[in-house]
C-alpha cells in the first residue's frame, strides 16, 4: 500500500492517491495523520483517489465505524469538501456512497466521482 499526498498549488486542497492493496487500518492511520497535520486546518477540499487501489478496503459495517471516528474529529474543523474518486467497481461505488451518507451527520460535504477532473471541479468550487 502507498499513499501519496499532493498538496494543491492553490494552498486550499489536497489530492491523496492510494495505490496497492489497502487495509482499513492503513486508511484510518493516514486519515488521523492528516488531521494532525498543521496544514489540515487551512484545507477547503480533499480529494481521496482510490483509482489505483487494488481492493476496496472497507465493507459497509467498517464504513459506519470509520466515519464515526472522522465525525468526532471533524467538530474541530471548518467546512471541508471531500471528493472520493472511487475504483470503478459496483462494490467500491456502493461503499464510497455509504461513507458520504454517514458524513451527512457532520459539516463535511462528500461526493463520489469516477473522474479526477470531475472531482477537482466539484471539490475546489
Amino acid at each position: 500500500m502507498h499513499i501519496e499526498n499532493c498538496w494543491q498549488d492553490d494552498g486550499c486542497g489536497l489530492h491523496r492517491k492510494y495505490s496497492g492493496n489497502l487495509s482499513l487500518c492503513d486508511v484510518l492511520e493516514a486519515t488521523l495523520e492528516l488531521q494532525d497535520n498543521p496544514r489540515f486546518n487551512s484545507l477547503r477540499y480533499l480529494i481521496e483517489d482510490y483509482t489505483h487501489a487494488t481492493n476496496t478496503p472497507f465493507d459497509i459495517c467498517d464504513v459506519k465505524d470509520f466515519t464515526g471516528i472522522i465525525r468526532l474529529r471533524s467538530n474541530t474543523k471548518s467546512n471541508l469538501n471531500v471528493a472520493i474518486i472511487s475504483r470503478n467497481s459496483p462494490e467500491a461505488v456502493v461503499t464510497a456512497n455509504a461513507f458520504c451518507e454517514y458524513m451527512l451527520q457532520c459539516h463535511y460535504r462528500c461526493r463520489v466521482f469516477l473522474s479526477p477532473d470531475d472531482a477537482l471541479a466539484w471539490a475546489a468550487a
